[in-house]
């Protein structure tokens, strides 16, 4: 690794420093300037700094690979949390056998629906919005300043950009809900998954090709490797997607073909969200960003639920269910804002684009936890297409922090 090469020269540059002070130290000279001859105290206590500062030198070298290492693990515990979360939002739509016990049944506390999806965004969001305010401050102590400052500036494009993200992000967390409700976990969060390269056509077509018509570096061997790469990677997450798809819009059981088509509304609409967040977020540090995406999220449920929808669009929660969807939501909050703390310190420790990479892994955790805890498994085609689009973004991950390291170099 880069960072082991350069503790190497460090300890290598350290060693000949000290060698170069004790060649001078036995250097003959002449008898009338023996005042500047070092003493053997003297070269002593200079040999024993040696493995001192050898020793400090390995300590340190060891916390770096240890250092990544917790924000590796603390990166895929964040992604178990948020697998876990969408297990969670799965079976409070379905009747589910618990670790495949015949004896022991939960969920179905309210039927799949666009209401219902609305109702349980809005009940998350009243525990995690007033928890956020107090875990914001710890995390960020300048985020009230920080939003008071955004709210006075009067910046009218950054408020509707911030506005514009957070709606979509709403948006897309009712669509995934109503996914999650109406189709299996794996198969909704795999279509979900799609966002990555749907961000990438987006960011081309709004804000096309920023570096000039004939660059001089148009075909140089890495951003040739770079098109044809993304290329591939769109190529086989889009395949992958219709092959997970294929077996729900071909069943005949009623609104399989509408959860596909909110899973893949969810993406798009994520897709719009980060686009929207990389333009405003340079204004404002990315945490009251959150919050202030949390309370509007939290507004924008609060609207949707009080407008006169149509009966069918309407929620409906039994009187004997209303407990446990109470109680279920109160754990969901407390789950969502674990894992944002969690992700939080994994992207301190190795960086956003390392944390992505490892986030990817969100289909197959999301899979393997719904077969190990509520027995939903997928079929061969559905797993050859969860491999496709997992593969494909990690692939696109992985070549966009190689394309940062390669900028720069240069």
């Amino acid at each position: 690794m880069w960072y082991s090469w350069v503790y190497d020269q460090f300890i290598l540059s350290n060693s000949l420093a000290y060698s170069i002070k004790d060649c001078n130290a036995y250097i003959a000279i002449p008898a009338n300037t023996k005042k500047l001859m070092v003493s053997p105290k003297q070269r002593s206590a200079a040999d024993q700094a040696i493995p001192h500062q050898l020793t400090r030198s390995q300590k340190s070298r060891v916390k770096i690979p240890k250092k990544i290492s917790i924000g590796v693990l603390l990166a895929l515990l964040s992604c178990l949390i948020l697998s876990f979360q969408n297990i969670i939002i799965y079976v409070i739509f379905n009747q589910s056998w618990l670790f495949g016990l015949q004896n022991v049944q939960v969920g179905g506390f309210v039927a799949p629906g666009f209401g219902n999806s609305l109702l349980i965004l809005w009940l998350k969001m009243l525990v995690v919005v007033p928890l956020m305010a107090f875990v914001a401050r710890l995390l960020y102590p300048s985020v009230w300043r920080d939003i008071r400052r955004c709210a006075l500036s009067g910046d009218l494009p950054l408020f509707g950009q911030v506005v514009a993200s957070s709606f979509f992000l709403f948006l897309s967390q009712v669509l995934i809900y109503l996914s999650l409700g109406l189709i299996q976990p794996g198969v909704a969060i795999t279509i979900f998954f799609i966002y990555p390269i749907v961000t990438v056509i987006l960011t081309g077509l709004l804000f096309g090709n920023r570096t000039p018509l004939f660059p001089s570096d148009l075909f140089s061997p890495h951003l040739v490797r770079q098109h044809l790469v993304r290329a591939l990677v769109i190529v086989g997450v889009v395949g992958g997607a219709l092959l997970i798809s294929l077996p729900s819009l071909a069943a005949k059981q009623p609104y399989s073909a509408l959860g596909v088509i909110a899973a893949a509304g969810a993406g798009l609409s994520f897709a719009v969200y980060i686009i929207l967040t990389q333009v405003s977020a340079r204004k404002l540090n990315p945490i009251p960003y959150s919050f202030i995406n949390f309370t509007l999220i939290l507004v924008f449920s609060s609207l949707s639920l009080s407008f006169p929808l149509d009966q069918s669009w309407r929620f409906f929660v039994e009187p004997t269910q209303r407990l446990a969807v109470y109680f279920t939501c109160l754990g969901l909050g407390v789950i969502t804002l674990v894992s944002y703390l969690v992700q939080n310190l994994a992207i301190r420790l190795i960086g956003g684009r390392p944390a992505s990479i490892i986030g990817s892994t969100a289909p197959v955790l999301t899979t393997v936890l719904a077969v190990a805890i509520i027995q939903q498994g997928l079929g061969l085609q559905e797993i050859i297409g969860l491999f496709l689009v997992t593969l494909g973004v990690v692939t696109l991950s992985m070549e966009k922090l190689r394309h940062q390291s390669w900028k720069r170099s240069q």
